[in-house]
């Protein structure tokens, strides 16, 4: 006859039993720090929001209606005086943006701006703004990180407006073109003050000392005049470039991606101010944009450059906004 064997446990006692309670109810109600508050009922798994905002995303929110949905930013050193911050955030109407900021301390006496034709040439031509840095950096600099220039004849490469470099002028218009046209241009002086010379919202021509220019490069539009708002009837959502400077001599230089859907569709004009403006710019303009928009950067430790942004293909154009570091 096969026997049973009965194996008697001793019952928890209360204290058990109260352990064994607590240590199941805060398994059951521990989440990870970064998902969604109350989860996701659709069976997605959770968005991972990143809650450490840089300084730049902290004023742009606080400044502006732009980010509606933040996602993540990261800021990092570009060189001395040189920070590039990325932002992946939906716009309003819940459309993905991501754009990319540069910061120049315009105050350290190493650091200074450089106009850049295609292939460093006096006749007009088209180039890539990640080979321009090579081909127009000197002796005795590092060009750190350049963005695109001015708008230009796709046949020819000759930008629209002013354009300057190393005290030279490659190109000038006449005070009436410049007020008929309403186009505006990034000038550098030589005491390394920043100005930007065309008609200003009150439509009067800026005064600009063109004997002082030591660089310039040539905008499209208005965003921040003299501490004030601009508004734009151009509503369209595209990819934009844009500089500005605040009272303390910061310089910004916005690049944001657009055109593509599932990454990052861009902003508009007004948009583009408002984060200007959100940054404390005093003045600031938009340059070429659309598929010219191109931030690139110095690779540490070579004589190569890499585009930061995502554009759907680094375009070849007329000129460029280098910052560059003395050595």
């Amino acid at each position: 006859m096969m026997k049973f064997f009965e194996i008697k446990m001793p019952l928890p006692g209360a204290r058990s039993i109260v352990g064994i309670l607590i240590f199941a109810l805060l398994f059951s109600c521990k989440k990870s720090k970064n998902e969604n508050p109350g989860g996701d009922t659709t069976g997605n798994p959770p968005v991972v929001v990143d809650n450490d905002l840089t300084e730049i995303t902290k004023a742009i929110q606080a400044g502006s209606t732009v980010i509606d949905k933040f996602v993540s930013d990261e800021t990092s050193t570009v060189a001395e005086g040189v920070t590039q911050t990325q932002i992946v955030f939906n716009r309003k109407d819940g459309l993905p943006v991501k754009m990319f900021i540069l910061k120049a301390d315009m105050n350290n006496p190493k650091l200074s701006l450089q106009a850049m034709s295609a292939y460093n040439d006096l006749i007009w031509g088209v180039q890539r703004v990640s080979e321009m840095c090579r081909d127009n950096q000197a002796a005795g600099t590092d060009i750190v990180a350049a963005i695109n220039g001015d708008v230009f004849n796709t046949s020819t490469g000759e930008p629209t407006t002013v354009f300057y470099v190393n005290g030279t002028a490659r190109k000038t218009v006449t005070n009436a073109t410049l007020t008929s046209s309403g186009k505006v241009f990034l000038a550098y002086y030589k005491d390394r003050s920043l100005k930007i010379g065309g008609k200003d919202r009150t439509n009067a021509l800026r005064n600009i000392d063109y004997t002082q220019v030591a660089q310039a490069v040539g905008g499209n539009n208005w965003l921040v005049d003299n501490g004030v708002k601009t508004v734009s009837t151009d509503v369209s959502v595209d990819a934009r470039t844009a500089v500005g400077y605040t009272s303390g001599k910061i310089l910004y230089a916005l690049v944001v991606d657009g055109r593509q859907a599932k990454y990052s569709n861009g902003l508009t004009l007004n948009d583009t101010r408002d984060v200007l403006f959100s940054l404390g710019v005093v003045d600031g303009i938009s340059l070429d944009g659309a598929t010219s928009s191109t931030l690139a950067i110095k690779n540490a430790g070579t004589n190569t450059w890499s585009v930061r942004n995502s554009p759907p293909a680094e375009r070849l154009v007329a000129n460029g906004l280098a910052f560059v570091l003395s050595k």
